[in-house]
């Protein structure tokens, strides 16, 4: 199967590390090439791959190198990694590749924004969507048939398990200290800086090191972003913290990454609520057997209860949570042992056997109405 791939790859962005995996899961016997955004100031430093890509739009023009491209490739289907952001203004685009590969496209759409109408109905053969509350909203709101709306999980990768003193020891960390560990972009809407006044208060219970990895959204305001990251150093600085917190905003890579992960006591992941806007975490679907905290907040609804800490966002609410779980080692493991079940379930091979066979259907379907025809 020849399988062509639309979206942004080697450059920081959740839709590029999402594909990656994906890819990874689907060529095996197939085909499968990348069809790569350009990249817009936000290029993943020493990015190397063996997959197959090539660059070929740009969400700031209407060129036709996209539709050149795939039909230079002649691919069996062709998948489209949509999220507003990047395809926001090249719905006729998108109408065009549908045109040119009628009954052979499918899009997974990563964000579904209630409140404003769905205007993709014409982009797309098949849509995939990660969470159930979506996939009701598209069939009852906006009226797309069931026989062309998947719902697929978002996949689910699982850390490879290092000891975490061994894990401490090469990474230079405290191994004495309670690690409470964050990674997502550096951004307003994750509220680290109640973690900073949560880890603050907590020095004087236990020694305690606060880890966030992760730079700053390459397409956010100034206000949400560097304006932000300063306001942090300065609080870090005013409470006195610097030995007790470490910022890494530096591209880390998985292999880096697993060891941090490894390393720490606790997870934590405070978003802002969302909604309207439904899409799935990247972040949460990095499963590394360690309990995690996160906001009760819908972009999260589609884990198992008791599969994490659900807590409001504030700086007392984590504070508890925090305590909780580093004093009760029974909820700890009851945490962990739940979110593994789910991660397992949600594997990124599993996963990708749903998409072949979406695409498999995509294909047939197409092959039956060309014979018809």
């Amino acid at each position: 199967m020849r399988i062509a791939l639309v979206s942004t790859y080697g450059v920081k962005c959740g839709i590029a590390t999402y594909t990656e995996h994906l890819a990874r899961e689907i060529t095996g016997d197939n085909d499968v090439v990348i069809f790569a955004e350009d990249c817009i100031n936000n290029g993943q430093q020493n990015f190397n791959t063996d997959l197959k890509f090539v660059r070929c739009f740009n969400r700031n023009s209407k060129d036709t190198r996209l539709i050149e491209a795939l039909r230079n490739f002649k691919p069996d289907v062709v998948h489209i990694q949509h999220e507003y952001g990047i395809f926001k203004d090249l719905t006729d685009l998108l109408e065009k590749v549908r045109h040119n590969f009628r009954g052979r496209t499918v899009m997974t759409l990563h964000t579904v924004n209630v409140a404003n109408g769905f205007d993709l109905h014409n982009c797309s053969d098949y849509f995939i969507v990660h969470k159930e509350l979506a996939k009701t909203h598209l069939e009852m709101t906006e009226k797309v048939k069931p026989e062309f709306l998947r719902m697929i999980p978002h996949g689910t990768l699982i850390v490879p398990h290092k000891p975490a003193e061994f894990a401490r020891k090469k990474l230079g960390l405290p191994v004495d200290s309670k690690i409470v560990l964050s990674h997502a972009f550096f951004e307003r809407r994750k509220n680290i800086d109640k973690i900073i006044k949560a880890v603050s208060d907590l020095k004087s219970e236990t020694p305690i090191y606060y880890i966030h990895i992760g730079d700053i959204h390459p397409h956010i305001s100034e206000k949400n972003g560097e304006i932000y990251y300063r306001e942090c150093l300065r609080l870090i600085k005013e409470l006195d913290i610097e030995r007790h917190v470490r910022f890494l905003r530096s591209f880390v890579p998985d292999e880096e990454l697993f060891y941090y992960l490894n390393a720490c006591d606790v997870i934590v992941t405070l978003e802002n609520e969302n909604y309207p806007k439904i899409s799935a975490s990247g972040i949460m679907h990095t499963v590394a057997g360690k309990p995690v905290i996160a906001s009760n907040v819908t972009n999260f609804t589609e884990f198992p209860d008791n599969s994490f800490y659900k807590i409001d966002i504030n700086v007392e609410s984590l504070k508890d949570a925090i305590r909780e779980i580093l004093s009760n080692p029974e909820l700890s493991e009851e945490l962990v042992r739940n979110l593994l079940q789910y991660a397992r379930e949600t594997s990124w091979d599993k996963v990708a056997k749903e998409h072949l066979k979406l695409y498999t259907k995509c294909i047939e379907k197409a092959t039956l109405r060309y014979i018809y025809t």
